[in-house]
């Protein structure tokens, strides 16, 4: 039998990096991968990149557990954007007041409203081990002919696989699409991986644009541009902190490297709420 139910949302953003988010503490929402994948559609659903699903959480050491669903219905590990959209959300709600710790499935995640208004999301140690971000290898970086010239590729994992490629200049959209569709069901990466084409500007600055796994081309991602710092960072090529300039807007990363932790920190925004009615056996 299948139940119609009215489920209300948030509809937020963080640079152009859109979300749908469900409060599912109370009455727990689980959806499958047909009914996330309807959500996010944006002609027949409410439309995002993610959907965000808050789940309760027992003990004082995190404020909620957020699962995190991909427009194709997947499920993700991490979300930088995403967790940092949460937050403001839950700060509205008066329920976050200046910090507090958020769980997904790579781990937790410390954020923070700033005294700027910008809000910040701590990602963990960047880990570079081939057999963190895809198949078990000797080293994190090889070479490929991608788009017909020699390109070398390196992987690290935010929690969530990732690759970066360093570029000559700026990508441009069918680029994104071409080098993201090449990488698509690669015989190195058994779960997929974001993919993210940076340009370096100067030492401080970094132009990126990210082929998302399970979304595609997206305005902003943030797990993407610390992923980029961290690899870059690592080569030698840039500092920190670094501005990561995205079609959707800046995000400045902070990584204390080799062995530190890595934190993002941009602008966040509430743009609607509504309801959605779902027919679906998998709400319980």
């Amino acid at each position: 039998m299948t139940d119609r139910t009215s489920l209300s949302f948030s509809k937020l953003e963080a640079l152009g990096n859109d979300f749908v988010l469900i409060d599912g503490r109370i009455t727990p929402f689980r959806p499958d991968q047909r009914t996330a994948e309807l959500i996010a559609d944006r002609r027949l659903g409410v439309g995002c990149d993610q959907l965000l699903v808050l789940e309760a959480c027992e003990g004082p050491a995190a404020l909620c557990r957020v699962a995190i669903y991909n427009a194709d219905g997947s499920m993700a590990e991490q979300c930088g954007n995403g967790m940092r959209a949460v937050a403001l959300w839950l700060h509205q709600r008066g329920e976050l007041d200046h910090e507090a710790c958020l769980l997904t499935a790579a781990g937790p995640v410390p954020v923070r409203i700033e005294p700027d208004g910008t809000i910040s999301a701590g990602l963990g140690t960047p880990d570079f081990q081939a057999s963190a971000w895809g198949r078990a290898a000797e080293d994190d970086a090889w070479t490929e002919t991608v788009d017909g010239r020699g390109q070398a590729i390196w992987g690290v994992s935010m929690g969530n696989p990732h690759l970066v490629l360093d570029l000559s200049q700026p990508a441009d959209p069918e680029q994104v699409m071409a080098i993201g569709s090449h990488f698509q069901n690669h015989p190195r990466l058994p779960h997929g991986a974001n993919i993210n084409l940076a340009w370096r500007e100067d030492r401080e600055s970094v132009v990126l644009r990210v082929h998302e796994r399970g979304a595609g081309p997206t305005l902003a991602c943030g797990s993407g541009a610390c992923a980029t710092a961290a690899v870059l960072g690592r080569a030698g090529l840039i500092d920190s902190p670094v501005r990561i300039r995205q079609p959707g807007g800046e995000l400045v990363i902070h990584w204390n490297r080799p062995d530190g932790t890595i934190a993002m920190s941009g602008p966040a925004r509430h743009v609607f709420d509504g309801t959605f009615i779902v027919s679906t056996p998998e709400l319980t």
